[in-house]
């Protein structure tokens, strides 16, 4: 095993002991963590993704994936699907983009994230089917992404 996910989307663990498995882990294979919850109800405010995902880096995660769920509808998204910009720049302010995989199944979300930070921004919870549509709008070969690198 070279990977592991450590995520307290679906159980409830203690923060500081899941650093405490990130800390352990790393050490023996590459973590990648996970911050935001799959329960609707779970609004966490912009100063504490920051934090979580802070002290899950120190920790020793290589990467924090921000939560959304496979049908992109929780965490950084509100419930229509919608990315809840003000989030996410926030995020930006403070944590690396290259540090962040953004969880991303729909395709208005995957151009959104494109469209923000570059062709070769991390998107997770990417479905097998949408791979290659997905690597087409990064090169620009649809009409969604298209005029946006033309135009650059």
């Amino acid at each position: 095993m070279d990977y592991a996910e450590i995520s307290d989307g679906s159980i409830t663990i203690d923060h500081e002991e899941k650093c405490n498995y990130i800390k352990e882990l790393s050490n023996q294979v590459t973590v990648i963590s996970e911050v935001g919850s799959k329960d609707v109800e779970k609004i966490f405010a912009p100063y504490k993704w920051i934090k979580l995902m802070n002290a899950e880096l120190e920790a020793g995660s290589w990467k924090v994936i921000a939560e959304a769920r496979e049908s992109g509808n929780v965490g950084i998204y509100r419930d229509s699907g919608e990315v809840r910009q003000g989030l996410v720049d926030e995020i930006l302010t403070q944590i690396p983009e290259e540090k962040i995989i953004w969880e991303a199944p729909q395709k208005a979300q995957q151009v959104w994230f494109i469209k923000l930070i570059g062709a070769n921004v991390n998107l997770g919870n990417i479905a097998p089917a949408e791979v290659i549509p997905l690597e087409t709008i990064r090169l620009g070969l649809r009409s969604d992404t298209f005029d946006f690198f033309l135009n650059q």
